[in-house]
């Protein structure tokens, strides 16, 4: 049976968990400095969303940043936008992890 661990040793182990931690938050910080230095302001919005287990921003026509304001009218198949607008706000499948 395992001795109990002294107060020193205790107070060692999570010494060094916080210095673990602390580097860890160090190489973050720097990756995500990096990342801002790179990518545009929707990329980050994405990348947020997906480390929070949110689904992406919609992608494709239906993407604001993609829109050309008008004042021309056009013709437009009314169903099938509404359709790819709805299968646009729906997540991607998640692969199987099979």
């Amino acid at each position: 049976m395992p001795a109990d661990p002294t107060l020193e040793e205790l107070i060692a182990r999570l010494e060094g968990r916080v210095v673990a931690l602390e580097a860890a938050l160090e190489r973050r910080s720097r990756q995500l400095r990096q990342l801002q230095q790179h990518l545009s302001a929707r990329d980050l919005a994405v990348l947020a969303r997906l480390e929070s287990g949110l689904p992406p921003l919609p992608a494709g026509p239906f993407e604001p940043d993609l829109w050309r304001e008008t004042t021309a009218l056009t013709t437009a198949d009314v169903t099938a936008t509404l359709r790819d607008l709805w299968r646009s706000l729906t997540p991607a499948a998640e692969p199987d992890d099979a």
